[in-house]
């Protein structure tokens, strides 16, 4: 599998929100990737809710990051894996002599549940965790940098583009209703579908300014890591659900037989 897409509400894990009927779509379909996906021997995941800079992205660079729920009450459940910062180290160097994207090492070990809860499911060796910047279009290159860092180190990498979709779906969603939500998740599932991330680069300003999106440079960052792929990608929108007012899809990016 070459990337996925993965909400990170951390009420998909049994020991914060229990037995939630709610959201079970999205729990069986992350259960189901993460069967489908194995173990991966190197994860890149981009996540919104990862602390950076808004000019610039910020890769964790210690030997060894890790994190637990206990902001949520629940601290017993955690991760700590391996950083790949041989990828780090020439992912920095790629972005400082390429130009078009910034992005800075950052002495941090703390992984946020924008990655915790796709890897309280999902399994890798090791993993690099970037964040987001502002700008929508730049996150183009940052995925094509990280294609490029990958070819030139011989990495197969999994590419997890953390991310939830409108948090403006019904009256009383975290942020208040708005019609486009909707709108703006049908658009983005469909292109999800469709294996073609490309799509993303048009949509209406307006219209994700409306949906109150969170997920959405992470997608475009994975839109470009695909295209980069030397075959044709497939697409498969295994969920999507929006009980709570957010969208929540799980999708699956993979080379076409």
């Amino acid at each position: 599998m070459l990337g996925c897409v993965c909400p990170h509400p951390p009420l998909l894990i049994p020991q914060i929100g229990g037995d939630r009927r709610d959201v079970q779509s999205t729990v069986d379909a992350m259960e189901q990737l993460a069967g489908e996906v194995g173990t991966a021997d190197l994860a890149v995941v981009v996540s919104p809710h990862t602390p950076g800079f808004g000019d610039a992205v910020a890769v964790r660079s210690p030997l060894t990051l890790s994190g637990d729920f206990g902001r949520f009450r629940c601290p017993q459940v955690g991760l700590r894996i391996e950083n790949d910062v041989e990828f780090v180290d020439r992912l920095v160097t790629l972005a400082a002599g390429a130009g078009g994207v910034d992005i800075q090492p950052v002495d941090d070990d703390e992984l946020d549940h924008g990655v915790l809860v796709p890897f309280f499911f999902l399994k890798a060796r090791r993993l690099v965790s970037l964040s987001v910047m502002q700008s929508y279009d730049r996150h183009k290159d940052l995925g094509r940098l990280i294609a490029e860092c990958a070819a030139e180190l011989g990495r197969e990498v999994l590419f997890v583009a953390s991310g939830d979709l409108s948090h403006r779906l019904i009256p009383g969603a975290p942020a208040g209703y708005d019609r486009r939500g909707a709108e703006f998740d049908r658009q983005v599932v469909d292109a999800f579908a469709g294996g073609d991330l490309s799509a993303l680069d048009g949509l209406d300003r307006g219209l994700v300014h409306g949906a109150g999106e969170c997920g959405l440079r992470s997608f475009i960052a994975l839109g470009a890591f695909l295209e980069a792929s030397p075959t044709a990608v497939k697409g498969r929108v295994l969920s999507y659900e929006g009980p709570f007012g957010v969208g929540y899809a799980v999708a699956a990016f993979e080379q076409a037989a």
